[in-house]
């Protein structure tokens, strides 16, 4: 009876852990209520949870060599203002507590079960919209922008937000607890993956994701699922010609360009050429500072001037980048050694079980989820690039269960 009820503490606290990261990863909780403080009480809740067992607590040496040789990097290229970097350094802090308090197997179960549910109360939005449901609740608010002006305002719903915007225009579309579909799908996708890394994935799960997918009609949303069905496909269909892969993956983008056609149109839309542009700047960037970079943290200093010079003031301001592309533009704000730290988030250890072709469709999945917006700054980044480190290695076997 003891075990049961230790187990089920710690698969409460594994879901409010996982939650916590959820939510600090630019949710509109975070955003509209506290931001930076909100990542600073986290990291005293996480440090209370460590402490009793602190003696026991040995950091894995690949995690704090990967740690201090980010930051000596970042120092190299740093501005005068150090907020950002100290911010990174209390994310890390978080990580590393994280991933010794949980393994990833149960770090992704417990985010699986979150997001699964999150997808499902999410479709309640596309009623908000239709029938144009005021919330008795504080808006939530959001710094991202919306037809040139600076600020979202989102209706809160509690477990999800509806932006004015998409009322304004009866624009069905969810986004969760993000500010857009398009960084809400990274979470869905996300949860996709770790079903399948996790081989727990079954029909239902997969409808359910396919349903909030489609839900968002985020272009890089579906164009990743698609991607990440091909493995789903060949489990449960058995395709084992490699050229059959393809199969699913047309499937539902073909389908979408007739069920959904705005996913289609947005190929050619300003929201697909300004993340085009967004990438085409750091690339170019990257080759004017190949060794050490731009500086971390100064988009909108240096980026965006360079932008309006490469791209001339009528391309820019018709279809202006917005700095969505996370890891090219970090990796042209750290220059060249940039390449070396995104190897455990986009080749990570946790995955090392699959074959090859699996693992190959998950990594560019990730790069595509996390350059089409920037969340490499956000906590669920570092959380899974210190995942990639380790695998599913238990180190937790060092704090006291």
């Amino acid at each position: 009876m003891l075990n049961k009820i230790e187990t089920k503490s710690h698969a409460t606290r594994d879901i409010l852990i996982v939650l916590g990261t959820i939510l600090i990863s630019k949710s509109l909780y975070y955003e509209s209520y506290g931001g930076s403080f909100l990542l600073i009480g986290f990291f005293f809740l996480l440090a209370f949870i460590i402490i009793p067992n602190i003696k026991n607590l040995k950091v894995d040496r690949i995690i704090l060599l990967y740690s201090l040789g980010l930051l000596s990097l970042i120092l190299m290229n740093l501005e005068p203002s150090y907020k950002q970097w100290l911010i990174l350094l209390i994310r890390m802090l978080i990580a590393i507590m994280i991933i010794h308090l949980i393994s990833f197997e149960r770090f992704s179960n417990a985010f699986i079960k979150i997001m699964l549910a999150l997808s499902v109360i999410s479709w309640i939005a596309l009623a908000m919209i239709y029938f144009n449901v005021q919330s008795p609740l504080p808006a939530f608010t959001s710094e991202h922008y919306i037809e040139d002006v600076q600020g979202r305002i989102l209706r809160n719903f509690i477990f999800f937000g509806v932006d004015e915007g998409l009322i304004k225009y009866n624009i069905l579309r969810v986004s969760g607890l993000w500010w857009e579909p398009g960084a809400f799908q990274i979470f869905v996708n996300l949860a996709f993956a770790f079903s399948l890394i996790n081989n727990t994935i079954s029909k239902k799960k997969y409808m359910i994701f396919l349903i909030t997918i489609l839900a968002t009609l985020s272009t890089t949303g579906v164009i990743v699922f698609g991607l990440l069905s091909i493995i789903f496909f060949k489990k449960y269909f058995k395709l084992n010609n490699p050229v059959l892969y393809l199969i699913p993956f047309f499937i539902i983008f073909l389908g979408i360009i007739f069920i959904a056609p705005e996913i289609y149109g947005k190929l050619t839309s300003l929201s697909f050429m300004s993340r085009y542009h967004d990438m085409l700047i750091s690339i170019n960037m990257f080759a004017d500072n190949f060794f050490l970079g731009y500086g971390y943290g100064t988009q909108v200093e240096k980026a965006i001037p360079y932008g309006l010079e490469l791209l001339g003031s009528e391309l820019y301001y018709m279809m202006p980048p917005a700095g969505t592309d996370g890891i090219t533009m970090f990796i042209a704000q750290v220059g060249i050694l940039g390449f070396i730290f995104m190897v455990p988030f986009l080749i990570p250890k946790y995955f090392n079980h699959l074959n090859l072709g699996v693992r190959f469709l998950i990594s560019i999945s990730l790069f595509l989820m996390f350059n089409t917006q920037n969340f490499t700054q956000m906590l669920i980044f570092v959380v899974l690039t210190y995942y990639g480190l380790i695998g599913n290695k238990k180190i937790i076997s060092q704090i006291k269960e």
